[in-house]
């Protein structure tokens, strides 16, 4: 399926859903290949929003997720230029599809590199949906579990999660493999800046979870001073603009600076910043909702955390 006019594309799949409406029906295979092309079409033209509706599982849990995955393979608005369907697998209510994207390079111009991707699909009462979505390697049927598909969530929904207590001992397992004596060198920041959420969209937190870390040290003692430290790693190949993270603190702590500003964050880089508490009082003392505001590609995103608990002795 060429995509080099879009509009094109969109009348025929219109034509198609009409004509789908009457007499003709789809088979199952035309069905499942017909959401994999749709999906990866709205990639193609910047609709996440439709991609996001197309699609069901945990590999996606926003449309940001969606862009940056897929931007992250160099498929970025307009960068794919024809889709193949290299095979298609179908049991019962549930198929595994190959397809095999054409992607403009964008190091080079003029050369183009054939991307794939594997999507598991399965039917139900909503129609066919996607489950599933990898770039490593080819999904299978074998010990497939179906999904019991709902009509999407909304929007509040990706923010109100049920916020568990994860105890301080989680926190040190996180940390265990980062350097915790490295030192803060890039904390020089004026008071005075605070954090604009004006216009922000919504993320999950499973998202941002993949590239941020909240390290703690292995003890907290009343009246010393100690160190948090924040780590961002950007896996993308766009830069993270305006990045901040901002989070309550209860009043039994001291802390010097509560806004932490990454500012720029480059593709593949690793940035971290550090909160410096003083507890007074000793017990399990929670720092709520940890805010993450940054922006992507022209967007400005924003996701709360789950509560940090902190076993101050």
């Amino acid at each position: 399926m060429n995509l080099r006019y879009p509009s094109i594309s969109i009348v025929l799949i219109v034509l198609i859903s009409l004509t789908g409406s009457g007499c003709v029906t789809q088979s199952p295979q035309e069905a499942a290949e017909g959401v994999v092309t749709d999906f990866l079409t709205a990639v193609n033209e910047g609709d996440y929003n439709t991609a996001f509706n197309l699609y069901r599982g945990k590999d996606f849990l926003a449309t940001a997720s969606i862009r940056m995955s897929f931007s992250n393979k160099g498929m970025d608005p307009g960068n794919i230029q024809q889709i193949e369907i290299r095979s298609l697998e179908i049991s019962d209510n549930v198929a595994v599809v190959t397809a095999d994207c054409s992607v403009s390079s964008q190091a080079t111009p003029g050369i183009t590199n054939v991307v794939p991707v594997y999507f598991r699909v399965q039917n139900s009462e909503i129609g066919w949906i996607i489950t599933r979505v990898s770039f490593n390697s080819p999904l299978t049927l074998e010990d497939v579990e179906t999904l019991d598909l709902e009509l999407e969530s909304t929007p509040v929904d990706l923010i109100v999660d049920n916020a568990a207590m994860v105890s301080a001992f989680a926190f040190i397992m996180l940390g265990s493999g980062l350097y915790l004596d490295r030192k803060d060198k890039a904390k020089k920041k004026e008071d005075s800046r605070t954090i604009n959420v004006s216009g922000a969209v919504p993320i999950q937190k499973e998202v941002i979870a993949k590239y941020m870390r909240f390290v703690p040290p292995q003890q907290f003692t009343v009246g010393k001073y100690h160190n948090i430290e924040v780590w961002v790693k950007n896996f993308t190949q766009h830069p993270y603009e305006n990045f901040a993270v901002k989070a309550k603190f209860a009043n039994s702590m001291e802390v010097k600076k509560i806004n932490l500003f990454f500012d720029t964050i480059a593709p593949g880089e690793t940035a971290k910043r550090t909160w410096t508490i003083n507890p007074k009082l000793s017990g399990w003392v929670p720092i709520e909702g940890p805010t993450v505001v940054f922006e992507y590609m022209g967007t400005k995103y924003i996701c709360v955390m789950d509560p940090l608990w902190l076993q101050v002795q």
